[in-house]
């Protein structure tokens, strides 16, 4: 059953899509925005700093109406927060309640690019790691946004495994510190629950990971159909 909450979602993306259609300099589109298939509580983002060529790729978990659960997770590395680590952003449930999903992806872009110590930490190297690792490392990135992949720069290929290396020794040394991270200016935020944050990790409905592209079967279950449907009707 899609809840109601989702369906108002669905809505909002389809009239940010609309809106970015008219935009003719597609390099200032601050957001690009999609649903996964398989699990409409899982949203594919892409946050872009126009003047820094600065992009981002997140995943957002949002729950329900009854539990309007908000967890993001960074794809792309970058200075605001680790990589591939649930932080839990429920204590701005009200902004998608209150005004929308628009509200709440201006808020996200503003945790990552509006002070100017991010600004000014964003150089045209760091511009163009990002650029490269969303497309190298990050498959979803290319499946769910294939008209921004682009062309990739000789040498983009030797930095990222660079960085892999760098990044796979210092894993190592820390595997004991906790991937669970609340955001509100360094304080612990009351609205949220362990649950809200294993729910990124495992099934939402049967504990499969949400944030994992699944495997459609023969046998096409009706809430899978149901979850289909729905977004076959807000594309129109």
């Amino acid at each position: 059953m899609v809840g109601l909450l989702t369906r108002r979602l669905l809505r909002d993306w389809k009239q940010i899509s609309r809106h970015y259609q008219h935009i003719r300099d597609k390099n200032s589109i601050l957001f690009h925005l999609k649903p996964q298939d398989s699990n409409l509580h899982v949203w594919h983002l892409v946050i872009n700093q126009p003047l820094k060529h600065a992009e981002l790729y997140l995943r957002l978990f949002v729950g329900s109406e009854e539990e309007p659960s908000i967890i993001l997770r960074c794809l792309t590395p970058n200075n605001r927060f680790p990589v591939n680590r649930n932080i839990s952003l429920t204590h701005l449930n009200y902004l998608l309640i209150d005004y929308g999903f628009f509200a709440l992806l201006q808020r996200i872009w503003k945790l990552f690019f509006e002070h100017a110590e991010t600004l000014s930490a964003v150089h045209e190297q760091e511009s163009r790691f990002c650029f490269a690792w969303n497309r190298i490392v990050c498959r979803d990135f290319k499946l769910n946004f294939p008209e921004l992949v682009g062309c990739l720069a000789p040498g983009d290929y030797e930095m990222i495994k660079d960085h892999s290396k760098r990044i796979g020794q210092s894993t190592h040394q820390t595997r004991k510190v906790g991937s669970n991270t609340t955001v509100d200016n360094g304080s612990t935020d009351e609205s949220y629950n362990e649950s809200n944050l294993i729910a990124c990790d495992d099934s939402f409905a049967r504990g499969a990971n949400p944030f994992s592209k699944r495997r459609w079967s023969g046998n096409v279950e009706s809430d899978d159909f149901e979850v289909a449907s729905t977004l076959k009707r807000a594309r129109k």
